[in-house]
């Protein structure tokens, strides 16, 4: 169950596109509605288009060769007409007659010793009248179709005859017997012959099929053959009309698979080779895809009932559709177009609904950082807009809190100041007076008025509470004079060595920050192995604040002492009940500088044990409408 629960989280964070902005998730949304349905429309289109196309090509191929074949039968059936016309013409039947006559009593007469003349060159008159008779009807005959080539006649002694004007065959007596057993088989009906390569005496090689027919007379007794050789013109002007519309080849066969026809002549009068599109062609009539020669095509064929040749048509269907291809192309270019036109107004709109979100959220990232004077502008009375207005409303409710809290936080501060200050006076005024009351002890001479004066100096410059902010020269006057008081508790024993400063003279910071460093320095930090104390006030400027450092070569501090020292500093609760005299003084000027620069000012205490320790108080320039407030401050 909790396996099931987590797949079906990440797939809502996948649906939801959960970590991607705003106008990303526009812009693939937009992709989803636009490019998915215009690929699957044109997928759709393409494969209903070729599926249209190729339903229309087998129909159209189907009608054309459905009609050719319809010619064809009615061109064969022309044919086996016209050979039995010497059925129903007394003068063809009475010449045959004469000829198995006259050849009869030849063959009597040979029996009985007498000379054979030769049937192909006779020499008696009765001959020639009968040759001359029977070719007179053959012209008839010939003159019936022009797409006979040629019309034989046979008696039924074998001889031919035929006219010289249109040629004949120079295989009529090789061919007789097979005509004649092709005749016998079929029983008084015309027997078909698929198409042949002849020798013409005129015109050469050429191709023919022929129809062969028993001729018999009225008491029907078989007196001799007919045989008409049909030319190609007809078929070759068929097949060439629908070759130029497939742009593919045509084949016309027999139930032996012996080319009658083919577009490129290339097996005519031969049996066409083996292959595995020719054994699909089964049936009355059909389709399929083959490849034939080498090329993809379409197959059509539509056997002829009667004879049962069959017609195969083969269509590349790179020719096919290579129209559809170019339209499918241009189809594609545009949907690339349409796509790519739609996916730039999408990007363009995405960026422009999200712009007024992205503002807003720069104008957040602005208040991060503590801007709050930023307003969100109000074009449009929207959702962005009426957001925005909230924005508006909410950083000005953060700017009345704030301004709130810095009254509350001032008040709080000079009351926190004040107590602070009370700590530290009392302390200050005790430690006077007792150098004074040694000083009078021991010297008794002019030197306690000068201590006293002093004194007068001190006391005023740190109990003048209304004055919360002096410049870095009176601070500094300030310890010259504590030094000078000290110089006479400790004559020699202390040097003060303020580094130039003319640039920070009028630099304005809290009131009584440095004098308790040095006091600290001076009762913690003193070695009695060295001649004297040095101490040095020297200044480093980084970016807007500036860092007075105040070093001393006394005995420094022990690393556990030194620990403590920074932890009361970074956390005064920390040093709980125990009060170290030490890091009072130290800790109180900690708090102040923390209670109006912030926390990143303060104190850093740094220390090595017999070499002395540095005291770097770093606060913030003061500048611009700060020095007014501070000047305010001064003013109470």
């Amino acid at each position: 169950m909790r396996k099931l629960t987590s797949a079906v989280s990440r797939w809502k964070r996948y649906l939801t596109l959960a970590g991607l902005r705003m106008e990303m998730k526009l812009i693939i949304i937009f992709i989803v509605l636009i490019i998915i349905p215009i690929s699957l429309l044109g997928y759709v289109t393409n494969k209903n288009s070729n599926k249209s196309l190729q339903d229309n090509t087998i129909a159209y191929v189907m009608e054309v060769s459905n009609e050719m074949m319809r010619r064809l039968d009615e061109y064969i059936k022309d044919m086996e007409q016209l050979s039995t016309i010497p059925a129903y013409v007394t003068e063809i039947k009475e010449n045959l007659e004469l000829s198995n006559g006259y050849y009869e009593a030849e063959r009597s007469s040979r029996k009985a010793g007498a000379m054979e003349p030769s049937p192909m060159n006779p020499i008696t008159p009765t001959s020639v009248d009968i040759r001359q008779k029977v070719e007179a009807s053959i012209n008839f005959l010939n003159n019936i179709k022009q797409e006979t080539t040629s019309v034989y006649l046979f008696d039924k002694y074998g001889n031919a005859y035929y006219r010289y004007k249109n040629g004949y065959r120079t295989d009529i007596q090789t061919r007789y017997e097979q005509w004649k057993k092709a005749v016998e088989e079929q029983k008084g009906l015309p027997a078909l012959i698929a198409t042949e390569e002849i020798i013409s005496n005129t015109k050469g090689r050429s191709f023919v099929f022929s129809v062969v027919r028993e001729v018999f007379n009225d008491a029907y007794q078989s007196i001799g053959l007919i045989v008409v050789d049909a030319n190609m013109s007809t078929i070759e002007r068929f097949v060439s009309s629908l070759d130029k519309v497939t742009r593919g080849k045509t084949f016309i066969v027999d139930q032996h698979n012996m080319v009658i026809y083919d577009s490129d002549r290339a097996y005519i009068a031969r049996q066409l080779p083996e292959s595995k599109w020719l054994h699909k062609a089964n049936g009355q009539q059909g389709s399929f895809e083959e490849e034939v020669d080498g090329v993809q095509s379409l197959v059509v064929y539509v056997a002829l009932e009667r004879t049962q040749w069959k017609m195969l048509i083969t269509v590349p269907l790179k020719e096919l559709t290579k129209d559809v291809e170019r339209n499918q192309r241009l189809a594609f270019f545009s949907a690339i177009l349409t796509i790519g036109v739609a996916l730039t107004a999408s990007i363009f709109l995405s960026f422009a609904v999200t712009r007024s979100l992205r503002k807003l959220i720069n104008l957040m990232r602005v208040v991060q950082q503590g801007k709050l004077d930023v307003r969100y502008p109000i074009t449009v009375d929207d959702e962005i807009g009426r957001l925005g207005n909230q924005f508006n409303r909410m950083l000005e409710r953060i700017q009345d809190l704030i301004h709130e809290n810095q009254l509350i936080g001032e008040r709080k501060r000079e009351a926190e100041l004040d107590a602070l200050q009370s700590q530290i006076n009392p302390h200050f005024i005790y430690n006077t007076l007792e150098s004074i009351r040694m000083t009078a002890e021991y010297n008794d001479d002019e030197e306690v008025a000068d201590m006293t004066e002093i004194l007068g100096k001190l006391l005023r410059y740190s109990i003048s509470m209304g004055k919360e902010f002096v410049t870095l020269e009176e601070e500094l006057d300030h310890i010259r004079n504590y030094m000078k008081l000290q110089d006479y508790r400790y004559p020699h024993q202390f040097q003060l060595i303020i580094e130039p400063y003319g640039d920070y003279r009028n630099l304005h910071l809290l009131k009584l920050v440095l004098q308790p460093i040095v006091e600290n320095a001076i009762f913690h930090g003193q070695d009695a192995s060295k001649p004297a104390m040095i101490l040095r006030v020297s200044f480093q400027v980084t970016g807007s604040d500036i860092g007075i450092l105040i070093r001393d070569n006394g005995l420094g501090m022990e690393p556990e002492v030194l620990h403590k020292l920074r932890m009361s500093l970074i956390s005064p609760a920390a040093e709980g009940q125990q009060r170290n005299k030490r890091s009072i003084g130290l800790r109180n000027v900690n708090e102040r500088l923390k209670l109006y620069y912030g926390e990143a000012y303060g104190l850093e205490v740094d220390s090595v044990p017999g070499e002395g320790t540095q005291v770097c108080l770093r606060v913030q320039r003061m500048e611009g409408k700060e020095r007014l407030y501070a000047q305010d401050s001064d003013r109470g």
